[in-house]
């Protein structure tokens, strides 16, 4: 892994920004690693660097892009002059993997391997104690939520613990050659990461753009539900949906124009000018907001009238009735920071409802009674009127009215083409466009067992570990 853990992170230290927005500066010409991390303050705004390196150089803003533009919530757009056509026409690049998630994400898990290291040779105070726990119990949670996205998009089957997954990277490494893990031992890793941060995690750590008790929860949930385990997935959905509420209209819209209302958020990025990207930019140009990609006519058709959604997710200059519709995607808009910088809202309470409707339904014993009733749920707070709940006879009934309602709430949120990847073997379908979304010869569909469901690992990767595993089609 030389060729992605060369970066220290002392150099991000140099550049740390911290969530509320203020850029931390050190009296000092030059740092070297050795010396970087000298007291409890030096650990935090290391960690502050960590956190932010998650999103810097596209980062998630990359991932919520390719799962709109892959796969069938995108179109091309009225002023397209190129952009993002590779994504439109499903090509993957296995120079980086894709998007450059691999080396991304290694290398932000690095950062956090080194604020760890440093924290290693630091005795805090006793009046430090609890910042000096609480700074440890992030790079554990964060090391772990960076795991399980590479597990997500580079292991071929989440559900066959047997299966190649990644390789854990829990210690600061440039020159090891890593193996391939299973699915099995990456999510046992996974866990053990978040029983450290629990264990280590004050309970006055509640701020919304940090890990947070619940944000441990909230991801054990989600692997559990990817891996299969569904009854955890269920267990640890109840402990969340007991302490929040899903938003209603008026909160819904205000959580994503303006990013001023965080009812059923319970982690968001807190992106800053100057230092995060743009999510809208992945869609419409710098400054003039002319859109290169717009919302699929595919998607556009299935928000009914009433939907806050509808009005969230289509911005207001939009044209449905021009020939083609102009749709432009409007949940990232101008006014929640200046020039469209926009927090990701990374896990929501809504997420969590669907969570367990799919546990429910996918469980040794189904209960579709219980998976209609949180889809339901959903929808009667978007809708605020009571909607009329499904019934399911079958488990592949129940997944198509779930992968429906994913679509609606997590548009844009960055989950289509993975939601698509695990869902694909019930249904028996893969990526399929709507006729108008796929003309100039863009692909229409992809099939359910094609290998780009998988991300390759960088060809880089291979050649310079010989003990790295390509996966199956590359």
């Amino acid at each position: 892994m030389k060729k992605y853990f060369l970066i220290p992170i002392i150099v991000t230290l140099l550049f740390a920004v911290s969530c509320d927005d203020q850029l931390e500066r050190f009296p000092v010409d030059s740092l070297v690693e050795e010396t970087a991390y000298q007291s409890v303050s030096d650990l935090e705004a290391g960690l502050r660097g960590a956190i932010n390196s998650i999103n810097r150089g596209g980062g998630q803003a990359s991932l919520i892009s390719f799962n709109s533009i892959f796969s069938d919530n995108t179109k091309i757009g009225k002023d397209n002059g190129g952009q993002q056509l590779n994504l439109l026409n499903q090509l993957l690049n296995s120079q980086n993997g894709d998007q450059g998630t691999w080396g991304d994400r290694y290398n932000a898990i690095n950062n956090f391997n080194r604020v760890l290291a440093g924290a290693s040779v630091i005795t805090p105070t006793s009046g430090e104690t609890g910042s000096y726990n609480n700074i440890l119990a992030q790079c554990y949670a964060f090391r772990a939520y960076l795991h399980h996205d590479l597990l997500t998009y580079y292991s071929e089957d989440l559900l066959n613990s047997a299966s190649l997954g990644v390789f854990y990277q829990n210690t600061v490494s440039t020159s090891d050659f890593p193996a391939r893990q299973t699915v099995g031992e990456i999510v046992t890793e996974i866990e053990n990461d978040l029983t450290l941060a629990a264990s280590l995690m004050p309970t006055s750590s509640t701020d919304k753009n940090f890990a947070t008790r619940d944000f441990i929860t909230f991801l054990r949930a989600r692997v559990a539900l990817y891996s299969g385990d569904y009854t955890t997935a269920i267990s640890n959905a109840n402990t969340l949906i007991a302490s929040y509420s899903l938003a209603n209209q008026t909160q819904y819209a205000a959580m994503f124009n303006g990013d001023t209302d965080t009812t059923e958020v319970i982690f968001k990025f807190d992106n800053v000018q100057g230092n995060n990207s743009s999510i809208a930019f992945n869609w419409i140009f710098t400054g003039t907001g002319g859109d290169f990609i717009e919302m699929s006519t595919g998607l556009f058709g299935l928000f009914a009238a009433g939907d806050v959604r509808r009005t969230v997710n289509v911005d207001p200059a939009s044209n449905p009735g021009a020939t083609p519709p102009e749709l432009t995607i409007g949940k990232y808009p101008a006014g929640a920071d200046t020039n469209y910088i926009n927090d990701y809202k990374a896990m929501r309470l809504s997420e969590i409802y669907l969570i367990r409707a799919e546990a429910h339904a996918r469980k040794a014993a189904p209960d579709f009674a219980a998976a209609a009733a949180d889809v339901n749920a959903v929808r009667n707070a978007r809708f605020n009127t009571p909607q009329t709940t499904a019934t399911y006879t079958s488990l592949n009934e129940a997944i198509t009215d779930v992968k429906a309602e994913r679509r609606l709430e997590l548009c844009y949120e960055g989950f289509r083409y993975v939601d698509i990847k695990r869902y694909r073997n019930i249904l028996n379908e893969g990526i399929d466009r709507a006729a108008n979304d796929c003309v100039g010869g863009i692909p229409c569909s992809l099939p359910v067992s094609s290998e780009k469901f998988t991300f390759p690992i960088p060809q880089a990767e291979i050649n310079a570990n010989p003990n790295m595993t390509q996966n199956s089609g590359y």
